[in-house]
Parts: structure tokens; C-alpha cells; sequence
């Protein structure tokens, strides 16, 4: 997806690509194609009228994506910061 953009760009630098799946096959998600514009931004009007229409599957989707962006967090804070915890007390 993102990635093979990136690899074609920069077809000479050593590139890692790490994906965090947020969310599971038990169940479905929003459809929020129609929110993202072919230039990559966000319609948001549209993203909540699909939210709005599916209440608890935008609730999952929300939900998955924080807990990927937690574990991308903890990985990034493993590799770079040599373990230091990202967490305040």
C-alpha cells in the first residue's frame, strides 16, 4: 500500500516497513473510502455521517486504532530509545 510508494521513491536506501493490524475479522468496520479525497486528505464531514451510520463499528475502528498506535509507540520507543519506557508516571 504506503509502502511501495516509499520503496519507489527510494529505490537505494535501506528501508523497514512495519504494519500494525488494528483491527480483527470478527468483525466489520466503517466504510470510510469516500472519506479520504484522492489527494490524500480527509473529508471529515463525510467520515462522521459514516461513523454516524455505524456507531459501534466506528467505536472499533477508533479503539483498534489507538491500541495499534500504542504498540507502533512501544516498538519505535524499543528500537530508538534502547527500551527506555515512553509511559510517564
Amino acid at each position: 500500500m504506503e509502502g511501495v510508494t516509499l520503496l519507489r521513491a527510494l529505490p537505494d536506501c535501506p528501508i523497514a516497513i512495519l504494519r500494525v493490524i488494528s483491527d480483527d475479522c470478527h468483525h466489520e468496520l466503517p466504510d470510510i473510502s469516500a472519506a479520504i479525497a484522492a489527494d490524500g486528505s480527509l473529508r471529515v464531514a463525510t467520515l462522521m455521517l459514516s461513523f454516524l451510520r455505524r456507531p459501534l463499528a466506528a467505536l472499533r475502528l477508533i479503539r483498534g486504532s489507538l491500541r495499534g498506535l500504542k504498540a507502533l509507540e512501544q516498538v519505535v520507543a524499543s528500537l530508538f530509545l534502547d527500551g527506555t519506557k515512553t509511559d510517564s508516571p
